[in-house]
């Protein structure tokens, strides 16, 4: 009896397993899973974690579960598993130039039952602004600034130190070398002081030494009101008086070994000095409205041509200058132009635009044949003005602040 009741047992669960798998086979067949390919076109250089779309799959029952499988370039793109919704997992993957197409397989599955799909992203080339080189640039406030030549993008890199956080630095007084920038702090301390500041452009640190002016030269408020390169040291405009118009100018040579002022002997008498370079053994002033100055260092002989008037002066060659050339009937209007050193003419370099220079004085730099110089227009707060002397054409690369102070000159390039 006890035999016959095992066997009866056995039977029953052999047939209730046999049952539920019966079940679960018909309940696995009648599941329905489909899934479409995706496809999209973006723009190159997309932020990480964008959504991309979703990946539309479908059941008749039950939940789907997404994942990829295959992936070219790997680790391009993620998908959530419950939503199929895709996005970018690494953005820099997505460069045109380097994968113009990212592809990969889909897989969503619903209960042991899946179907795949092809992914598919045409990424479009788009023209990316990349600089050349970044501009080095400072304000009257000694504040110092990078530009991207191409893009605008600006920043504040650095402060010079002023004795008196109030002063303001004339922009005629701003020089770099590779490594250094200089500018005079005119201030009263308590009677008229010249400071020479200096600020190291890698260390941001910086000096301020008070000058000697030599007693031969005379004056009350004896001020530097522009400095140049003179070899390894400085050369500058030295005013007897500052505050008076017309007052006896001194050229001066500051030895930046031990930071002492030698008188060279030759004087002038032009105010509106606005921008100074030394090329062999001359020296060339601009001025706004007195006259452009060709000084002779050796036999200490001064000309002015009276009819070059600008400012921004930068080296083109040993005989040729750019200068940012007056026009009459604007108040502090220019356009580019090229002096010719040998027979003391000028040509216009320009695409007869007109443009507003904030501050008048101070040099800039002309770089692989491009003039540039920071200016503003009636519709533009402030840009990089390049001039191509090649083209004689000029374009404008606006800055991407509205907020700087605009009176700052180009001194150099950072790279």
């Amino acid at each position: 009896m006890i035999k016959f009741r095992l066997v009866f047992l056995l039977l029953t669960l052999t047939f209730i397993i046999q049952t539920c798998e019966d079940s679960n086979d018909e309940l696995s067949n009648d599941i329905t899973l489909s899934i479409s390919d995706f496809s999209i076109s973006i723009d190159e250089n997309p932020t990480a974690n964008l959504s991309l779309g979703t990946v539309k799959a479908t059941t008749n029952q039950g939940s789907i579960s997404f994942s990829i499988t295959e992936q070219t370039p790997n680790l391009a793109i993620d998908i959530n598993e419950t939503t199929g919704e895709i996005t970018v997992l690494t953005e820099s993957l997505f460069d045109y130039e380097t994968n113009a197409t990212i592809t990969g397989i889909v897989r969503a599955e619903n209960s042991g039952i899946s179907e795949t799909a092809i992914i598919t992203i045409n990424l479009n080339d788009i023209n990316e602004i990349v600089d050349d080189y970044k501009l080095l640039a400072v304000s009257n406030l000694g504040e110092v600034f990078e530009i991207g030549n191409n893009t605008g993008d600006i920043e504040n890199i650095g402060q010079i130190n002023r004795e008196n956080n109030s002063s303001i630095l004339s922009t005629n007084n701003l020089i770099s070398s590779s490594d250094k920038i200089y500018s005079i702090e005119y201030l009263y301390n308590p009677t008229p002081t010249n400071n020479l500041l200096i600020y190291d452009r890698y260390e941001g640190t910086g000096q301020i030494i008070p000058l000697t002016i030599p007693s031969t030269i005379n004056g009350n408020e004896r001020g530097i009101i522009a400095l140049g390169w003179n070899d390894n040291n400085l050369i500058g405009v030295l005013a007897e008086n500052v505050l008076i118009s017309n007052s006896t100018k001194h050229l001066i040579n500051i030895n930046l070994q031990d930071n002492s002022i030698t008188e060279l002997g030759i004087t002038f008498n032009e105010d509106a000095v606005t921008s100074m370079i030394k090329i062999n053994s001359k020296l060339y002033i601009s001025t706004w409205g007195e006259g452009f100055l060709e000084i002779d260092l050796t036999n200490k002989s001064v000309n002015n041509i009276n009819s070059i008037i600008g400012s921004r002066l930068a080296q083109i060659n040993e005989s040729e200058l750019a200068i940012m050339q007056y026009v009459p009937g604007f108040n502090s209007g220019a356009k580019p132009a090229r002096i010719d050193l040998s027979n003391q003419t000028v040509s216009n370099n320009s695409d007869n635009e007109i443009y507003g220079l904030v501050t008048l004085f101070g040099n800039s730099i002309f770089k692989n044949q491009i003039y540039l110089n920071l200016v503003n227009t009636s519709n533009l707060y402030f840009g990089i003005l390049k001039t191509n002397f090649e083209t004689n054409k000029s374009s404008i690369i606006e800055i991407n602040s509205t907020s700087v102070d605009r009176n700052l000159i180009i001194l150099n390039t950072t790279n």
